[in-house]
């Protein structure tokens, strides 16, 4: 091997592969070949083709250029078929050896600025040499294929342009491709920069390349997609789709593939994950080189325990099942041995089943494991309403009131207006537990005493069943007896000076009936039932929420919050008119026009008006002199005040006062 540095020393790009920079050495120098050339300089055609030290040590010698910058631009072969070039270590997925691919302008454009070097002009870029580069990101053009089998002649990209002359004049104009997202981001990352995609970054480059064309596959083509058909474009589509997905990180990937799950057909009981995710389950199950299959392999086999009834002991993409995620009707109904049907209605009111899904297959939607198991538990030892009254120790209607406040639930949801005598499950033992906390604070042993009386007997007339069992849960009632063993309502016996008490308190509270709302805002109970009714959008009275009513006589009630909310806000026009000190005829003739109502008469029987656009409205014609609002003059009518009112209102809309106030 000489030592010498062969003058002129060709210039070392960046952008170019130190093997075929050897190679343009050759042609420049000694008019020969790569093969020939390694033979004149006695260096093995295998440390050329390796990239071995000696080699990077031998071009170093003839061109004078920096060992470490030849390095870094070698082609350098590792153990396993792996490479590592530009400190990538790479595998055979995402590197061309058999084919060679460029960009015939390029290597023109080569020509024509260095004439003088001939055949030693023309340089091979080494983002040629990676699958996933399609196309020219200087040109935006496809680059061009020539097979070559020898990987030591394919970095010699003159001699391979000289013996497939015929072939390339025979192939179509290339056609425009401007590079794909997957291939930028390959480029990129080899050129040092690791800041575009987390999840990726962390992967040898293979599994990134991988991971992205597999799943984009399967995302634009679904899972039958005959990518053995595919070119180089149609993999570079895919790679795109799937670099979108995953540059975003493993939820978005986990989110995609949850949804092939969710659109894939379910009515078919085969429907199994090699059917919904096809290519990608095929890949990650059957290549024979698992380890450039990278972390999408756990990725997709928690999608697919998860959504999947799959059972401990199944192995799932090469590993073993330890426990059980999620359950369908069908796995539940071998382990509980449930009629199916039934199992199906309970999960659907239970909510674990999306509704509307009555023709699909009973082992495709699935749910939680433990929560389904749970829920089955609890509804095999429970009783329908219509045994709730046994348990607890009362009357039918008082059972039924209870669970109507929840005090007492179903473990299965109950649609409002559910009868029958199956209707709800009651867990006995919540029941039980219930109980113990309705009769904590009771004195047990306690015998029959004037004073003291059941639920029906000191609620009746005073308060209700809900109310009184709420106040013994509060611990309101300090005298509460436990007559005889056991815990049950039927048992106890309340204060009837204690209830009389918390009664009489409770009718001075925060909830008034709509008669004394009427009262306290000065209208009529018809306008108030107006105001608090909700078509059309929020009512401007809201009513307390019903569940907050339980217990009283009639549903509708109103806060003190609500009025006094109401007060601030509103005014009606009798209220306008005492602040102006006017009747209301005359209020009305000053406003008409000029300020519109918050609702009209016949749509609440009263006229509303926002109280801060009254304030305003009324302080701006004070501000113009409006004289005669107050009291009328002496001498002076009604109507004239109004018409006074009128005409400082009118001269307003040309100075201070905007008449167009909301």
């Amino acid at each position: 091997m000489t030592a010498e540095i062969l003058l002129p020393a060709l210039p070392f790009h960046e952008d170019e592969v130190t093997q075929g920079y050897f190679a343009r050495i050759g042609h420049f120098h000694a008019g020969v070949d790569v093969g020939r050339f390694c033979r004149y300089t006695a260096l093995p055609l295998t440390d050329f083709r390796d990239g071995t030290d000696e080699f990077v040590a031998n071009v170093a010698a003839l061109s004078g250029n920096d060992l470490d910058w030849l390095r870094r631009n070698t082609l350098r072969r590792l153990p396993d078929d792996q490479f590592l070039f530009r400190e990538e270590t790479l595998s055979v997925a995402v590197l061309r050896r058999t084919t060679v691919h460029f960009c015939p302008q390029c290597l023109a454009e080569d020509q024509a600025r260095n004439p003088e070097l001939v055949q030693g002009a023309c340089r091979l870029r080494w983002s040629w040499l990676l699958r996933p580069v399609v196309s020219c990101p200087v040109h935006g053009t496809e680059l061009v294929e020539c097979p070559e089998p020898d990987a030591v002649k394919a970095f010699d990209l003159t001699l391979l342009r000289a013996r497939n002359e015929p072939l390339l004049r025979a192939k179509p104009p290339v056609g425009k491709h401007q590079p794909g997202y997957l291939q930028r981001y390959v480029v990129s990352r080899l050129e040092g920069q690791r800041n575009a995609a987390a999840w990726l970054d962390e992967q040898a480059l293979a599994q990134a390349v991988k991971a992205c064309e597999m799943l984009g596959a399967l995302l634009a083509n679904g899972p039958t997609a005959e990518i053995g058909d595919y070119t180089d474009i149609d993999w570079a589509n895919a790679g795109d789709v799937g670099f979108c997905i995953c540059s975003r990180g493993p939820e978005a990937i986990t989110h995609s593939l949850l949804a092939i799950r969710k659109t894939s057909g379910r009515r078919s009981g085969r429907t199994g994950p090699q059917a919904v995710f096809g290519l990608l389950y095929r890949w990650l199950e059957y290549t024979a080189r698992p380890e450039e299959a990278g972390p999408i392999r756990n990725l997709l086999r928690e999608v697919i325990l998860s959504s999947f009834a799959i059972g401990p002991g199944e192995i799932v993409l090469g590993q073993k099942v330890e426990r059980r995620i999620v359950h369908s009707v069908n796995s539940l109904k071998a382990a509980t041995g449930l009629n199916p049907k039934r199992l199906y209605r309970l999960m659907l009111k239970a909510g674990m089943i999306p509704a509307n899904t009555n023709d699909e297959a009973l082992n495709q939607w699935v749910f939680p494991a433990e929560a389904g198991e749970d829920l089955i538990a609890r509804i095999l030892n429970s009783v329908p309403q219509n045994q709730l009254k046994g348990l607890l120790g009362c009357s039918k209607t008082q059972a039924e009131q209870l669970a109507a406040a929840k005090l007492v639930t179903s473990v299965v949801p109950v649609e409002e207006g559910d009868v029958g005598l199956s209707v709800g499950a009651y867990n006995r033992d919540e029941i039980t537990s219930f109980l113990a906390l309705v009769c904590s604070n009771a004195k047990s042993g306690a015998e029959e005493s004037e004073g003291f009386l059941d639920l029906t007997r000191v609620s009746k007339g005073r308060s209700s069943t809900v109310e009184v069992i709420r106040w013994q849960i509060e611990g309101q009632l300090k005298h509460t007896r436990l007559i005889g063993a056991g815990h049950r309502i039927d048992r106890l016996r309340f204060s009837l000076a204690e209830v009389r008490v918390l009664a009489r308190a409770r009718a001075g509270t925060d909830l008034h009936r709509l008669t004394v709302v009427a009262d306290r805002l000065g209208l009529t109970l018809l306008a108030v039932k107006q105001l608090t009714a909700s078509e059309g959008g929020e009512p401007l009275l809201p009513l307390v929420p019903k569940e907050d009513c339980v217990g009283r006589q009639g549903a509708a009630y109103v806060s003190t919050a609500a009025i006094e909310k109401f007060l601030a806000s509103y005014a009606s026009l009798s209220q306008v008119a005492k602040l102006m000190g006017v009747h209301p005829k005359t209020a009305s003739i000053v406003l008409e026009g000029r300020l519109s109502p918050v609702s009209h008469p016949s749509a609440a029987g009263i006229r509303l008006y926002h109280r801060q656009d009254i304030e305003t409205f009324l302080s701006r014609i004070d501000a113009a002199g409006g004289a005669g609002i107050g009291r009328p003059q002496k001498g002076q009518t009604h109507e004239e005040k109004g018409l006074n009112c009128a005409e400082s209102a009118e001269i307003g809309s040309f100075g201070e006062i905007d008449a167009s106030i909301r």
